[in-house]
């Protein structure tokens, strides 16, 4: 997590730094807001903001880079209030960063103000740290305190002070990795009690998540947890002491010992969630049925096994029941199943199903009883508007929270992909007959008198013919080490030595990266055969990024694109003829294109898994794979 006050001089150049989408991987950057901004932006935001360097007062600046990306130099701008938030605003709304966290908030309960004040969270938002300070984090799994349509409160209770005293042991086995961690845990002993399972508890117990009811239980839930959780580290302070740095705390005047400076958070449970097959933290579920596949490319139906029971219950025809399914899988909600009772569609929402304002009601509702933070996404449908997303950021600051992250469906997507198994996964931004028509300009190129090529391009119809293949060719097979195993790429040359088609092998046939770099196989052996210069060819494919780039004893692999084109290249410096160039007709013409009306908002877009090609989650602030356990942040 990387994060930046909003009255640093270079704050501006911070929200920006993710606008291209991939350019920085890794981790998530916030924005930490003051009190002070979030004042005027409500009561003056025409006033120009200052921010501060050093402590002194100044205007924000706007960096100067070179093509390169280096910092070239700044300029001191005028910028108001508002236009700031704005540009935070679009940023967000555009992909999901920055979040922003409301650092005046986050201290005023900070437990230990002798510290001094908190400047920032984890990597997932969930705990605002000192310097060296560290996460102890563990996660009670609601979804197993249901029985008979109840909670199990004693249950619950023993768990919990069981969880309370198993994190405080942790904190004296665990060997941390440097010494300042090792002190700092061990004199401020926070521990990061949280929950798991919070969406299936809702589905056991019929109530739905946009409710009334939903938000009182969360009330109650949490607040359970909290105080017992704090009354066991009271026990603990009589038993053992309390921690070292408890005269720097909030708890000093008191009197009352106290073994821990912090005991609840809610973490995002991205991975342990899905071990447990469990809702993440105190998320809705993300789909209620999905289409899960592994690295061999074996695909498995899952159903959310609380909505499957309701629909047995319905008492519904096997064919009835497996055309539900069908429909389910393909939306992954059942809000469009109007043959459905009511009173069924309103207890199984998914995360999408639900408004951005109860969403933020629920964050609010367990931040209320909770020590540290929360880790949270606000998913918004891909038509929210910017006045939205700023409206729910402010929302999120009148309400209590400590920070907030937001998601507008289909924002992060480069290549769509459908959460359900039809055909419609095509979604192209531009209209690709423009598309088609500028690739024709680019690829016009004039006739050359000195050593014409006497085999042309083909004009059949209204497109262009690629060359025939001959029977016999000869090329080379070079072997690269990528991210995803070893890839070996075959190039065959014609007769005159020009490249003119390549095959590729990764992993099992039949796997997601065999169908992706068969897939640019294709397209580059297409290019090759129709006339494009080979080095434009590699141009293109050179400097893609993957999400595992690799180091080798050549130089950086970022992708299999950037592979492909690493080797081609090679290729043609060490043993093929420039390729020369083939003549076009003119006036060529553009084939048609047919394309199918798609809506991000209803199909559930997102982009794919790079280890399996599943359908990813936004959750938490963090991206997460259902079919293979995949998860990053940032």
């Amino acid at each position: 997590m990387a994060m930046m006050r909003v009255d640093h001089p270079d704050i501006l150049d911070f929200i920006r730094c993710k606008k291209q989408e991939g350019q920085i991987r890794n981790f998530n950057i916030t924005v930490t807001m003051t009190d002070e901004f979030m004042e005027q932006l409500q009561e003056n935001p025409d006033q120009l903001w200052y921010g501060t360097f050093k402590g002194e007062k100044c205007k924000p600046q706007n960096v100067l880079r070179y093509p390169n990306g280096a910092v070239k130099g700044s300029e001191e701008i005028d910028i108001t209030v508002g236009e700031l938030y704005n540009e935070l605003v679009e940023s967000a709304w555009n992909n999901g960063e920055p979040g922003i966290a409301f650092i005046d908030t986050v201290n005023k309960t900070n437990p230990l103000p002798g510290l001094g004040p908190v400047a920032s969270s984890n990597p997932c938002g969930e705990q605002f740290l000192h310097p060296y300070d560290n996460c102890n984090l563990g996660s009670i799994n609601l979804e197993r305190f249901v029985k008979d349509g109840e909670i199990d409160w004693e249950r619950l209770r023993f768990v919990t002070v069981a969880a309370t005293r198993m994190l405080d042991n942790v904190i004296d086995l665990f060997e941390f990795p440097i010494p300042q961690v090792t002190e700092l845990a061990l004199k401020n002993r926070r521990v990061g009690l949280g929950i798991m399972g919070f969406g299936d508890m809702l589905y056991q117990l019929d109530i739905p998540y946009n409710s009334v009811k939903g938000v009182e239980l969360a009330e109650k839930v949490m607040g359970f947890i909290q105080a017992v959780s704090h009354e066991a580290s009271e026990k603990l302070g009589e038993e053992k002491g309390s921690f070292p740095n408890y005269d720097k705390s909030i708890f000093a005047e008191s009197g009352r010992k106290r073994r821990n400076a912090a005991l609840t958070t809610v973490a995002p449970t991205g991975s342990i969630s899905m071990m447990f097959d469990v809702s993440s933290g105190i998320e809705p579920i993300f789909a209620l049925a999905y289409v899960m596949q592994d690295k061999d490319g074996q695909q498995y139906r899952y159903f959310n096994r609380y909505f499957e029971k309701a629909l047995d219950e319905l008492q519904l025809s096997q064919e009835e029941k497996n055309g539900i399914m069908e429909e389910v899988i393909e939306k992954g909600s059942i809000q469009h199943l109007e043959s459905l009772p009511k009173e069924l569609r309103d207890v199984f929402v998914v995360a999408m199903d639900i408004s951005g304002g109860d969403h933020m009601k629920m964050q609010a509702a367990f931040q209320r009883h909770v020590d540290n933070s929360i880790s949270k996404t606000i998913n918004f449908p891909n038509s929210a508007t910017k006045e939205d997303i700023a409206k729910s950021f402010i929302s999120a600051w009148k309400l209590g929270c400590k920070s907030s992250t937001v998601y507008r469906d289909g924002s992060r997507v480069i290549q769509v992909l459908n959460i359900g198994n039809g055909d419609n996964v095509v979604s192209i931004t531009e209209d690709p007959t423009k598309q088609l028509e500028k690739t024709s300009v680019q690829n016009k190129t004039e006739k050359i008198e000195e050593n014409p090529v006497e085999e042309k391009i083909e004009k059949k119809g209204s497109g262009i013919v690629p060359r025939e293949r001959p029977d016999v060719m000869t090329g080379k097979t070079y072997r690269m080490k990528t991210g995803y195993g070893n890839l070996y790429v075959t190039v065959n040359n014609d007769e005159k030595g020009v490249p003119f088609e390549i095959f590729a092998t990764i992993g099992k046939s039949g796997g997601f990266f065999q169908e992706q770099s068969e897939a640019i196989c294709r397209m580059v052996s297409l290019s090759l055969r129709s006339g494009i210069d080979v080095k434009e060819v590699v141009d293109n494919l050179k400097g893609i990024r993957g999400p595992s780039p690799i180091l080798t004893g050549k130089g950086m692999v970022l992708s299999l694109p950037d592979a492909v084109g690493q080797i081609l290249e090679e290729h043609v410096t060490t043993t093929s003829k420039i390729q020369e160039v083939i003549e076009r007709p003119e006036n060529q013409e553009v084939l048609p294109f047919e394309q199918k009306d798609q809506s991000i908002a209803d199909y559930g877009f997102m982009p794919g898994c790079p280890e399996c090609g599943s359908p990813l989650a936004m959750s938490e602030g963090c991206i997460s794979c259902k079919s293979c356990g995949f998860s990053r942040c940032g």
